[in-house]
């Protein structure tokens, strides 16, 4: 839990690690009683933008409600989680509580134009699903979601084991796939997934887990604070450099080469063993407090989009900056099956006279996920003056081949730009979805059927809910949602059950 306060109060807020915090166990409660407790930690993305409450410790398996209220100049953005998976879209929502501490993010965005919110919304109601693995295996899919929705469970197999199956607290096997589509039951549930330890099992062609050495040095001036040794691939940890009065900080090296000037930073291990290392500089002026401006004064985020397969759709890197920027390069990772279309871009009205370039970036230290790409965003020669805006809006194209029926998380790697005197500065960041559903699916489960139907026509009453995909409901494409899409949808469904796509 300290970790994650020290990423979101230093040079960046990168959102890249798990909530799953195992140096909090359960706290007991009163002697003689039976009541357990767990720690709830909010915090805010920019802490000019409003005040939080509902911190604090809570009965396990018993419902809390978090609220953050908004400043003047700001509005609310979401809730998140410490990996930046999106929990909720208004100000208040209330979850069960369960046994592990847990921190959640209030996200405000520099508005100028927003007054003070009136009043309170309807809170939504979410609950836990919780995924455990024995040795062999590591899970995901684990979070918070609406009671009915549809959550993809993953397990990786290490070397070495025989996959069991999915099961619950009582013994009830709930799936003999690795992966699978789990429906979020009322009050949430646990499912952990077992293996057993044989070692004649041969690895499976494409899929090996393995794990590489993560090593962790500093020079004399300062001293670390994170996680090293043997990690599997895919692991997110986070490393923090602290220096000693009369040194400063000059960065962490990755490999030999220098990889961040950021004090604090979460990483993701790759293919390779990685060697990081803190460098210091004794340098007896150097003050006390850091000179570097305030990290809230610039903020990037990236939208949730929703396309279909044989189009291209419009993404943006949007900027909150109340001080003028001037070069600046972006590192973005797009998911397996998006197609970047560089020379089709548009800039905002606030940056002038840059020149830019859009291209394919070759790390494979950072890369991850099979097929996922790296692409740079390099604006030089310009300024950008302080707005809340579009930034840079570039054309994506979604091929016919690429998986349907959820949303695929694009991330940012990187920031780096300067003000107008020329000092580097970094910025908070959130990561962004691009959502890839069937025309007519238009409550997001990759099907097209009797369902849908009847999300449409609730979108056409003018009800929503987190769960729907308003884009798909246009199933005529005439650019409203209306009764003759559900005579669309209709024939959709007519066509695909005579075998027809």
């Amino acid at each position: 839990m300290t970790m994650a306060v020290a990423l979101l109060m230093g040079s960046t807020a990168t959102f890249g690690q798990d909530d799953f915090d195992p140096s909090f166990p359960v706290e007991p409660g009163a002697p003689g009683t039976d009541l357990y407790y767990s720690r709830i930690v909010l915090l805010r993305n920019i802490e000019e933008g409003g005040t939080v409450n509902g911190a604090g410790k809570y009965v396990v398996d018993k419902y809390v409600t978090v609220y953050a209220y908004v400043n003047t100049g700001y509005r609310f953005v979401n809730w998140t989680d410490t990996k930046g998976n999106e929990l909720s879209t208004t100000t208040s929502f209330k979850f069960l509580n369960t046994e592990k501490a847990d921190t959640l993010i209030a996200n405000y965005a520099f508005d100028p134009s927003m007054p003070v919110e009136p009043s309170e919304p309807s809170t939504s109601l979410y609950y836990r699903l919780v995924l455990k693995a024995t040795d062999g295996l590591s899970v995901s899919g684990g979070g918070r979601y609406l009671a009915g929705k549809k959550v993809s469970c993953s397990a990786s197999l290490e070397t070495g084991y025989s996959f069991l199956g999915w099961y619950r607290n009582d013994g009830t096997k709930v799936s003999d796939s690795r992966s699978f589509s789990y429906v979020m039951p009322v009050d949430g549930d646990t499912l952990t997934a077992q293996c057993v330890f044989d070692p004649n099992t041969p690895n499976e062609p494409g899929d090996p887990i393995l794990k590489h050495n993560v090593s962790v040095t500093c020079s004399e001036g300062g001293y670390w604070r994170g996680t090293s040794g043997r990690l599997l691939e895919g692991t997110t940890f986070s490393l923090s450099a602290y220096r000693n009065d009369g040194y400063e900080f000059k960065g962490w090296y990755l490999n030999g080469e220098l990889y961040t000037t950021l004090s604090s930073f979460s990483y993701t291990v790759g293919k390779e063993n990685l060697n990081f290392y803190a460098k210091f500089e004794f340098n007896p002026a150097f003050p006390n407090e850091p000179t570097m401006p305030a990290i809230s004064q610039y903020s990037y985020y990236l939208p949730t989009i929703n396309g279909k397969p044989g189009e291209s759709i419009k993404y943006s890197i949007n900027l909150v900056n109340t001080e003028v920027v001037k070069d600046l390069n972006i590192r973005l990772t797009f998911p397996a099956g998006v197609v970047i279309e560089p020379n089709k871009y548009t800039l905002s009205s606030k940056a002038v006279g840059y020149t830019v370039t859009i291209c394919e970036a070759v790390d494979t230290i950072s890369i991850i996920e099979e097929g996922a790409k790296l692409w740079d965003f390099t604006m030089i020669g310009g300024t950008t003056e302080p707005a809340t805006h579009a930034l840079l809006t570039f054309d994506v194209f979604l091929p016919d081949t690429i998986d349907t029926g959820h949303r695929h998380q694009v991330k940012v790697n990187q920031i780096s730009m300067t003000m107008a005197d020329g000092t580097p500065v970094t910025a908070r960041t959130r990561n962004g979805l691009i959502g890839v559903f069937k025309l007519g699916d238009v409550n997001g489960d990759d099907g097209v059927d009797v369902q849908d139907i009847l999300s449409a026509a609730t979108i056409i009453k003018g009800t929503e809910d987190e769960s729907f995909v308003p884009e798909m409901s246009d199933a005529n494409e005439d650019g409203t949602t209306d009764d003759q899409d559900i005579e669309s949808i209709i024939e959709i469904i007519k066509d695909n059950s005579n075998g027809e796509k």
